[in-house]
């Protein structure tokens, strides 16, 4: 249940432990894993483990993430629930393919091995995501977000750049912004990392990136969820 950044940053300030605050794609990279070689194959282990840090008794982790991201995942996981289950038929067709030719070649009739297809990989690694959601504070942003996301599309700041405007993702992270000044103000030091796998808006390639932003208020963008817990665990 979405609630009001006043009420999200006293929560976070009243009960203090380190924040992860995911992007979007972040999220729906537990579905697209298995068909991506770019999306570490060991994510949805990664995601289990956050979710039961953040509800330990005492609190030794908070998930975090904006509206904008909940709104998003909804929007956008039944799109990539049909890339896995593409990326799955074109898996086994290889495969195959693969065998019918070294059968040609050889004379000897291999195994095919477990099909990719019976593996109920879609729903389970939708549950999973899904579950990562849920376990996220979801907070909604304050106009002041909403303008200030707007000055970094006019002025070109990541994720922003000319010709790319990302106006969504401005939002997600001068909300991400808001909640690490409001966090130092009250006197938290624990770890703020700003989580996602879009690297190239937020990387130093995108006009030297965001950590200098970062660096102001002692917090970190990271790259994937191992990175993250390595991170945590330093």
């Amino acid at each position: 249940m979405p609630i009001s950044y006043t009420d999200a940053c006293s929560m976070l300030s009243g009960d203090p432990a380190p924040v992860l605050f995911l992007d979007t794609c972040i999220i729906l990279d537990l579905i697209r894993s298995p068909v991506r070689d770019t999306i570490p194959s060991d994510i949805t282990r990664h995601a289990r483990d956050l979710c039961a840090r953040s509800s330990d008794s005492p609190r030794s982790l908070w998930l975090a993430t904006s509206t904008t991201v909940y709104d998003e995942w909804d929007e956008n996981v039944d799109r990539v629930k049909v890339e896995l289950e593409q990326g799955i038929r074109s898996i086994e067709s290889t495969r195959q393919h693969f065998l019918s030719a070294a059968h040609s070649a050889t004379d000897v009739q291999y195994e095919y091995g477990h099909r990719e297809s019976q593996l109920n990989l879609v729903s389970q690694l939708e549950s999973n995501s899904r579950a990562l959601l849920d376990s996220c504070l979801v907070i909604e942003p304050d106009d002041a977000h909403l303008l200030n996301a707007m000055k970094r599309v006019k002025g070109y700041l990541p994720p922003a750049q000319r010709g790319k405007s990302e106006p969504r993702d401005c939002e997600i992270f001068e909300l991400f912004l808001g909640v690490c000044t409001n966090c130092r103000s009250n006197g938290v030091t624990d770890k703020l990392l700003f989580v996602t796998s879009n690297k190239n808006d937020y990387g130093s390639s995108n006009s030297g990136g965001v950590q200098s932003e970062l660096d102001a208020l002692s917090a970190k963008a990271v790259f994937n969820l191992s990175w993250a817990l390595a991170e945590l665990d330093a």
